[in-house]
């Protein structure tokens, strides 16, 4: 599926969220790098999280 630029975001924040409700608080580390990214970051952050 492809995002636009703030819909992938909104899905990034959800996953590390979930993640941290899930007990891998750590996730909560890349809040800031989603929220600060630009549209190629958050690209390259979704293929890390295996959003694509």
């Amino acid at each position: 599926m492809i995002y636009d630029t703030e819909e992938l975001r909104r899905r990034l924040l959800e996953e590390i969220y979930a993640g941290a409700a899930a007990g891998m608080g750590a996730m909560l580390l890349d809040e800031g790098r989603i929220r600060r990214a630009d549209d190629e970051e958050l690209r390259e952050i979704a293929a890390q999280y295996g959003i694509r």
